[in-house]
């Protein structure tokens, strides 16, 4: 068997180096969602990829997120704090304009950037309002569950090999990588995992995040349980949420079967499109508009030569 090596670390690399007992493929959960716009534009990206400087919703998701890190540290730390929030929701209170006091300032933000963010503006509007709009649903959250007001993990990076049947191929081995935003008790004891987002949002992005979020639950599943202990995060997953900030959408569930199943499947696709070196063009034309690498694509180049 002849197969392409990308010798390179990424996501989307064979990289043989990393285990003993034969070829390893490396999936993050990236991996797995690119395969549900296009195989083909994921394969250019890759091999062809082009410099894309960092741009204001990039450098602004990235200030959200050190934001509610800071936020929940701020109060994990605080036992005043702390003790204010969980008192305010045994006596069935909103917490909103409390929490809103505790988030973090233009200073703090800018302090933890990235050294390649550093250069960049403080988006001060964007920043606040995204933030705002985050304290109005933790306090939603919070009032669910009052008694665990904080989350039980932040910011959790998890990696698990796992045998893999393909079909024609046999077993392989495969590293799977990700990290989730947070982990919050459920209501029901178990484990809530939950993605923030600043991008926009619209309904048809309900199966992809069902698809995300299915690919966290996947590899707490497999994940050693010494692993998950020292974390506090052995227990089942039985719901799971995301936050589209700047669209003030927010959605919280219980974990649906039928998600899982589709992201299972086209995880073995992909797989199976690296062991055949072949990754095929979308079907869905509408797509290709979209697409910043359709002169490399040669499903466009045949409409051309037609």
């Amino acid at each position: 068997m002849t197969v392409k090596i990308y010798d390179d670390g990424s996501s989307y690399g064979w990289t043989p180096e990393m285990g003993k007992d034969g070829i390893i493929i490396r999936m993050s959960k990236s991996t797995a969602g690119s395969l549900g716009w296009c195989a083909q534009q994921m394969w250019l990206q890759h091999n062809f990829p082009k410099p894309q400087g960092l741009v204001k919703h990039l450098v602004l998701g990235d200030d959200v997120h050190n934001g509610l890190d800071l936020f929940y540290q701020s109060i994990e730390k605080n036992s005043h704090q702390k003790d204010i929030i969980t008192k305010m929701l045994a006596q069935g209170a909103e917490v909103t304009e409390y929490l809103k006091k505790l988030i973090p300032s233009e200073k703090a933000i800018v302090n933890n950037r990235r050294a390649e963010n550093k250069g960049f503006p403080f988006y001060h509007d964007d920043y606040y309002y995204n933030m705002n709009w985050l304290m109005e649903y933790e306090n939603a959250r919070m009032k669910l569950s009052p008694n665990n007001p904080l989350p039980l993990a932040n910011e959790v990076r998890l990696e698990v090999k796992i045998d893999m049947d393909i079909e024609g191929y046999g077993t392989i081995p495969v590293q799977f990588v990700g990290i989730i935003d947070r982990i919050f008790e459920a209501t029901d004891g178990g484990l809530l995992l939950f993605e923030l987002k600043t991008g926009k949002w619209s309904d048809a992005k309900a199966s992809e995040m069902r698809k995300e979020m299915s690919y966290y639950k996947f590899l707490i599943e497999n994940c050693d349980s010494d692993y998950l202990k020292e974390r506090n995060i052995d227990r089942p997953v039985t719901h799971w949420g995301w936050r589209y900030s700047a669209a003030d959408n927010w959605m919280s569930e219980k974990v649906k079967a039928i998600s899982q199943r589709g992201l299972m499947k086209r995880v073995k696709d992909l797989i199976k499109m690296y062991l055949d070196n072949e990754f095929p063009p979308t079907k869905q034309d509408f797509k290709c508009s979209y697409c910043d690498y359709i002169e490399l694509c040669p499903k466009y180049a045949i409409q051309v030569s037609e």
